[in-house]
């Protein structure tokens, strides 16, 4: 599909002029609020305006602690100025400045007077338990906290220390570790941008390196050490800013697909996050000199460009801008799409909209990246066939602005690299970019969206084709797995669990499917789309029925019918071994007590989430701490009303391909009921 596209954007997207604009993004120390933000935000305006946008518009909002949009408060605007980290007894030594390291000062952390403070550094180990300040003379001094991996660790061993007294903070935390390319050890000089809770007083803070900090704990258990910190940084009231460049439709003007990426940035350079704007302004010049050379009809859809400060901005468009969501086809998330893969051990990846938000945007966009054209030949025939760049498809994962529109029904997939060994460190510099995959994540993009931009009823019936065919495959694929397994111990479980995973499958499916739906509306043939419509939600049905059939005998599991009209439904709110948190979880349904972005894990105390995720881990070890966030926000995403947390349980366990029983989403959903963002009632109340 969109050959035509792809060999289109060949001729007028460039990822050298994307990565040169990536660089120059990276000069700026972009923080929320901040005079780089700023500065980034105007190159970027007066870019896309060169690149030929037929409108951009700005829309200013506060960053003062107190505003809220989608039910976000707005934070402080916070800007570093200068910071210098020195041993100063037993003998002086420079530990890190902000001007070699601008990733050193953790957002939001707080200034020290003008000519510094001379403290005494204290060693709190990893900083997670009362017990590690015990004793220890905390207050007036700062602390060494060394890194523990964990993502909510950092904030939580931050605010310990301050609950204590602490009035510095020494750290060498590095969170969203990737063994073995990516941990502490193995990149021990990368040093973690941080952030602190968005307050008017912090304490000064530095985030140093591994050798930095095993210097520091080495010169500790030597004897007694002072150090000497100077910290000029800025906490204002300040404004974001949401810069919006439209191409316009040519019949359809109203409604768009919309492109999305982040001018604001964890520190400078931060090449990960500059790569998204600078695709974006590549694609918007890319489109607009296509459609003035005539080689690009102007498509029935507009195409737009949303520059945002990463989240607040998307939480105050989604607020002020909500009766015309429904006009917006589809979100595409950019973040890190210009990975140099092999320096960086990552791979593109396109992760999907989540399952709360059933849309043929995530197959149509994995057709893409499986099938359009790669960039190698195959010697015995000419055509780029054979891929250089790694290109991978994964199920919804909340890393950026994405997780933010889902939760107001727009279907907002994600492209972005991973893994990445220097992820929001300072040595992920420019020069750490490619333009080969620049060009990749362009192409597969632009014709993505083009494509949805200009799509009418015969387009829509080739889209859900694609979805059809993909959802065959994949109930295909999950019922020869359990055959397989068949002659194994727990091969009855693994039937039973592939009965119940491929009816939420075709229900999920026939829903995505059913969504493309949206781009026949007015159309001559939209009849014609509503009955293929029809006929291939019936044909997934009888590919279910004829596939669990195939089960029969390998599983004890009871039929009765399914959701979608025939076939086998395989129950399985009682997961939890038949216990009475499973009862609990299959008669109890959260409702959202406000509206808004998921919350996380929000009610519950950093011991109490600590158990949760080693309960989840002896039930699948392969549950990390970075799992509670996929399984909190859909959560929070399928709490309609009428789902029971047992239903809700069961879906996040198919989406993300985990065997969970439901008393974790309990342990969840009974944390934002304490936290007053759930009310959960029983079935029948």
């Amino acid at each position: 599909m969109y050959a035509d596209l792809d060999a289109l954007l060949r001729r007028y997207l460039s990822g050298d002029r994307a990565q040169r604009d990536a660089a120059t993004l990276t000069q700026y120390y972009r923080s929320p609020g901040s005079s780089g933000y700023h500065e980034a935000t105007r190159f970027v305006a007066d870019a896309v305006r060169d690149a030929g946008a037929d409108e951009v518009t700005e829309e200013r909002y506060p960053l003062d602690g107190e505003t809220q949009f989608a039910g976000r408060t707005m934070p402080l605007a916070w800007e570093p100025v200068a910071g210098t980290l020195d041993v100063v007894a037993p003998a002086f030594e420079r530990v890190i400045s902000y001007a070699d390291v601008p990733s050193t000062l953790p957002w939001w952390c707080g200034s020290t007077p003008a000519d510094g403070s001379v403290v005494s550094l204290i060693d709190v180990g990893r900083g997670l338990s009362p017990a590690d300040y015990a004793g220890k003379p905390v207050a007036g001094n700062a602390v060494l906290v060394r890194d523990s991996e964990a993502r909510p660790a950092w904030q939580y061993a931050a605010e310990l220390a301050r609950q204590h007294g602490a009035v510095g903070i020494v750290t060498d935390f590095l969170h969203s570790q990737t063994p073995p390319w990516r941990t502490r050890e193995s990149v021990p000089e990368a040093v973690q941008l941080l952030r602190l809770p968005p307050r008017w007083e912090n304490p000064w803070a530095f985030s140093v390196g591994y050798r930095q900090a095993e210097r520091l704990a080495a010169l500790l258990r030597q004897g007694p050490v002072r150090v000497r910190a100077v910290v000029h940084a800025r906490t204002f009231v300040g404004e974001g800013v949401n810069l919006l460049a439209t191409l316009r439709g040519a019949e359809r003007a109203d409604e768009s697909v919309m492109f999305i990426a982040h001018t604001s940035a964890g520190t400078r350079p931060c090449a990960n996050c500059a790569a998204g704007p600078a695709l974006m302004v590549e694609l918007c010049r890319a489109f607009s000199r296509a459609i003035r050379d005539g080689a690009l009809p102007r498509p029935r859809r507009s195409v737009r460009f949303l520059f945002v400060a990463e989240g607040l901005g998307s939480s105050y468009y989604l607020d002020r801008h909500r009766a015309t969501l429904a006009q917006v086809h589809a979100v595409l998330c950019l973040d890190s799409v210009g990975h140099r893969q092999a320096t960086l051990k990552s791979s593109l990846v396109w992760y999907r909209s989540p399952d709360s938000v059933p849309s043929y945007v995530s197959d149509l966009g994995a057709a893409l990246v499986e099938d359009l054209p790669k960039e190698a030949d195959w010697p015995f025939r000419r055509g780029p066939v054979i891929p250089l760049v790694a290109f991978q498809e994964l199920p919804y994962t909340p890393w950026s602005d994405n997780h933010y529109w889902v939760t107001f029904g727009v279907p907002a997939p994600l492209c972005m690299s991973w893994p990445d060994r220097y992820f929001h460190t300072q040595l992920l510099t420019a020069d750490h970019t490619d333009p080969l995959v620049f060009e990749r994540a362009g192409r597969m993009l632009g014709s993505l969206a083009l494509g949805i931009a200009r799509a009418g009823a015969l387009d829509a019936a080739a889209i859900m084709q694609e979805v059809a065919s993909k959802s065959a495959l994949r109930i295909g694929r999950l019922v020869r797995d359990a055959i397989a397994a068949s002659g194994r111990q727990d091969g009855p479980a693994v039937a039973a669990r592939a009965r119940g995973e491929a009816c939420y499958l075709v229900e999920r499916d026939v829903r995505a499917l059913r969504s493309a739906l949206a781009l026949a509306e007015g159309d001559p043939d939209a009849d014609r789309a509503r009955e293929l419509a029809g006929r291939l939600a019936k044909d997934l049905v009888a590919r279910l029925d004829s596939e669990l059939a195939r089960l029969d005998g390998l599983s004890a599991a009871d039929h009765a019918p399914a959701a979608s009209g025939g076939g086998a439904r395989h129950d399985v709110s009682t997961q939890a071994s038949g216990s009475s948190v499973a009862d609990e979880a299959a008669r109890l349904i959260p409702v959202r007590a406000t509206e808004g972005v998921p919350p996380g894990v929000a009610g519950l105390t950093f011991d109490e989430t600590a158990a949760l995720v080693a309960a989840m881990q002896a039930d699948d070890p392969r549950v990390t701490w970075e799992t509670l966030r996929i399984f909190a926000d859909e959560l929070w995403n399928f709490a309609d009303g009428r789902r029971t947390l047992a239903d809700i349980a069961q879906a996040v366990s198919y989406e993300f391909g985990f065997q969970l029983p439901a008393r974790h989403i309990v342990t969840i959903a009974r944390g934002l009921e304490k936290a007053g963002l759930f009310e959960i009632v029983g079935r029948n109340a």
